[in-house]
C-alpha cells in the first residue's frame, strides 16, 4: 500500500545557523537526481512540474519545503521506488550517498544567462544583503535560545527525573515491541521551520493515517525532548524503525518521533506547534502534571512572564529579519522569473520522468 503524501523540511533556520538534515533525508534511496546551476526560481518550478505529474500516480510522494518560504520546494522523494530529486544548491556541492546513484541535471540551459548577466550587479548586492541578514537572524535566534534556557531553568530544577525515567522505560516496553529481529532504520527530518511568515509545521500531515497519536503537553524544560531521545534510542536497540523530527528552532532538541511499524507518533504539542486530539486513537500526555513539582507555574509566575515577554520579542525580531530577506530577494526572483524558459523546464521534467520510467518499468507521467 502506498504511503501517504508527506510534507516536511530538510533544512532549518535555527539557533545553530542554517542546519541541514539532507544526508539523512536522502539516505537509502536508489537514485537521486541533483538539480545544478544558477537557476533561482527554476528549481521550484521544475520540482512543481514533477510533483503535479507524479501526484496523479498514487505513489508515496514526499515534498521537501524551503525553510525560508514553505511555498518553494527543495526536493521530492518517490518513497515507494527509492527515487529523489533535490536542489543541489540546497543539498551539497559534492553530493555523495553510500549505495545511491547520483544523476546530475543542469538547469542552466533553461535560463537566459544573458538576462541574468544584465542584472549581475543588482543580484550581487542582493546576495550581499541576504548574507548579512541571515547572519543577523541566526545571531538573534541564538540570543532567543539563551532566553529560552532561562525559561527552562524553573522547570528543570523542579523536574522529577525518576518519574520521567520510569515513563520512558514503561512507554518503550508497552509500545516498542519489535515485529521481527532486524536492524532499525532511522531518518532525521524537520517537522517545521522558522520561515519569513513565522513558525510553520506539518505535524498533522505527518501523523495523518496513524492509528495512535500521543500529544505531549508540558513546559519548556519539562523533559519532552529527553523523553523522545530515550525512546529513539530504545527503538534502535529493539530494531524498531523511526522517523525522528528535530526542532526547527533548536536542532539539538527533538519534537516528534514516528514509529511507522507501530502506526504510532509521540510529539511535542506545545507552541509553536500546538495541536489537540480530534479523533479516536489520540491522547494527551501531560508531563507537567506528571513530573513537575505542583505549583511551579504559580511560584515563579512573575519571573516567567518577564522571560516569556523577552523571548517573544526576540523571536519576532528574528522572524522580521527573515521577512526582510524575502523582501530583498523579491526583485531577484522576478529577474529569474523573466529568465526562465518554462517550455525548457517542462522538457527537462519530461526527461527525468522518462529516466524514472526506465528505472521502474512503469509509466510515471501521463500523456
Amino acid at each position: 500500500m502506498a504511503d501517504q503524501v508527506k510534507h516536511y523540511f530538510a533544512r532549518g533556520n535555527t539557533a545553530d545557523g542554517l542546519y541541514t538534515l539532507f544526508d539523512s533525508v536522502l539516505s537509502g534511496l536508489d537514485t537521486v537526481f541533483v538539480l545544478q546551476g544558477r537557476a533561482g526560481t527554476a528549481v521550484s518550478a521544475f520540482l512543481s512540474e514533477l510533483a503535479e505529474a507524479w501526484s496523479q500516480k498514487g505513489w508515496s510522494l514526499h515534498y521537501i519545503h524551503h525553510p525560508l518560504n514553505r511555498d518553494w520546494l527543495e526536493g521530492l522523494i518517490l518513497k515507494d521506488i527509492g527515487i529523489g530529486v533535490v536542489d543541489g544548491n540546497a543539498w551539497s556541492a559534492d553530493p555523495v550517498l553510500e549505495g545511491t546513484e547520483i544523476r546530475m541535471i543542469d538547469l542552466e540551459d533553461a535560463i537566459s544567462t544573458e538576462l541574468l548577466n544584465e542584472h549581475a550587479g543588482e543580484m550581487e548586492e542582493a546576495e550581499r544583503q541576504t548574507s548579512a541578514l541571515y547572519s543577523q537572524a541566526y545571531d538573534t535566534f541564538q540570543k532567543t535560545l539563551r532566553i529560552h534556557d532561562e525559561w527552562e531553568a524553573f522547570y528543570i530544577q523542579n523536574l522529577d527525573r525518576a518519574v520521567m525515567d520510569r515513563l520512558a522505560e514503561e512507554w518503550a516496553e508497552e509500545h516498542l515491541v519489535p515485529i521481527r529481529p532486524r536492524r532499525a532504520h532511522a531518518v532525521h527530518r524537520f517537522l517545521g521551520a522558522a520561515t519569513w511568515e513565522g513558525a510553520v509545521d506539518y505535524v498533522l500531515n505527518l501523523t495523518d493515517g496513524l492509528e495512535k497519536r500521543v500529544f505531549v503537553k508540558g513546559r519548556p524544560g519539562s523533559g519532552k525532548s529527553t523523553l523522545f531521545k530515550r525512546l529513539a534510542k530504545a527503538a534502535e536497540e529493539r530494531g524498531v524503525d523511526t522517523e525522528i523530527y528535530h526542532c526547527g528552532f533548536d536542532p539539538n532538541s527533538l519534537d516528534m518521533i514516528i514509529f511507522p511499524q507501530q502506526s504510532l507518533a509521540i510529539f511535542d504539542s506545545t507552541a509553536p506547534h500546538e495541536h489537540f486530539p480530534t479523533r479516536e486513537g489520540d491522547e494527551i500526555l501531560d508531563v507537567y502534571e506528571l513530573a513537575i513539582t505542583a505549583g511551579t507555574d504559580e511560584r515563579y509566575e512573575d519571573q516567567i512572564a518577564e522571560i516569556r515577554g523577552r523571548y517573544s520579542r526576540s523571536m519576532k525580531e528574528a522572524i522580521a529579519l527573515l521577512a526582510t530577506i524575502r523582501e530583498v530577494q523579491e526583485p531577484v526572483l522576478r529577474i529569474y522569473d523573466q529568465a526562465v524558459d518554462r517550455e525548457a523546464i517542462r522538457r527537462l521534467a519530461e526527461g527525468i520522468s522518462a529516466e524514472v520510467d526506465a528505472l521502474t518499468n512503469s509509466s510515471v507521467v501521463g500523456d
